[in-house]
């Protein structure tokens, strides 16, 4: 397959996912492996650093990928042998919107906008990285993209698969949306893995709390993380019982039974 076939056929799961999601056989079942992850996800990045310039600031750079570093490092005591050998990055966007995303395979970004937010508070920076990163260990994204396959091929023959501009790709894949029960289980990890990773896990409530603020601000139309990631009083609640019952750090940090 060439690489313009590939792209196209990239942009075709990601803008049905983001149109007419098709669910076929069993709910949840992923049926890509995961180096078909990693190659949709190597893909996707390529055309979002096509559309978004990337961050050079070394300090925010920096950041993003020490965070990220220590995150990995959490999510794998909690997730101990389950814990997928992606090939993660972190990267930052710049860009004014106050969103991260995160691709099939490892690929995180962080917008600028998000960054500028949170400011000096890195529990909140971690806190998002991980909830970015549980996404990619749950592999909601793939399931997505699995439940879809049969109409994304009928779409890929039709068009043989012709490429898509790198905007289209690049939109999709920044305004993918989750369900109710993916986000919660992404926050439920993300708790997990901050902990885990000696960041401190009420950050994601700080978080969700700031999100609520500025969705009242003018600064409204530029919270694209409100779009993809439904805030509702429900997951705050969630996540705050789920803080309380945390085990000291010595302990072990076991994902618990859904």
């Amino acid at each position: 397959m060439t690489r313009a076939r590939a792209l196209g056929r990239t942009a075709l799961l990601f803008v049905l996912l983001a149109a007419v999601p098709l669910v076929i056989g069993c709910r949840g079942t992923n049926l890509l492996s995961k180096q078909d992850e990693i190659q949709i996800g190597k893909e996707g990045s390529a055309a979002i650093e096509r559309e978004y310039k990337l961050d050079t600031d070394p300090a925010r750079t920096a950041l993003v990928q020490e965070v990220g570093q220590r995150i990995l490092e959490g999510m794998r005591q909690v997730e101990g042998k389950r814990a997928p050998d992606f090939p993660f990055t972190f990267k930052v966007l710049d860009t004014k919107e106050v969103n991260a995303v995160s691709l099939p395979g490892g690929p995180v970004y962080v917008f600028r906008g998000l960054m500028e937010q949170v400011g000096d508070d890195t529990d909140m920076l971690a806190a998002v990285v991980a909830h970015e990163v549980a996404h990619i260990v749950a592999r909601h994204a793939a399931k997505q993209i699995s439940s879809s396959i049969l109409a994304d091929l009928a779409i890929s023959l039709g068009t043989r698969g012709s490429a898509q501009k790198a905007a289209t790709i690049a939109t999709s894949l920044v305004m993918l949306q989750y369900s109710r029960d993916d986000e919660y289980d992404a926050d439920r990890r993300a708790i997990l893995y901050t902990h885990a990773a000696g960041y401190d896990p009420e950050g994601l409530v700080r978080f969700f709390e700031k999100l609520q603020k500025l969705e009242k601000s003018p600064m409204k139309g530029l919270l694209a993380n409100l779009r993809t990631h439904p805030l509702t009083e429900n997951r705050i609640l969630r996540a705050k019982r789920q803080i309380a019952q945390l085990p000291d750090r010595t302990s072990s940090h076991a994902v618990p039974a859904q």
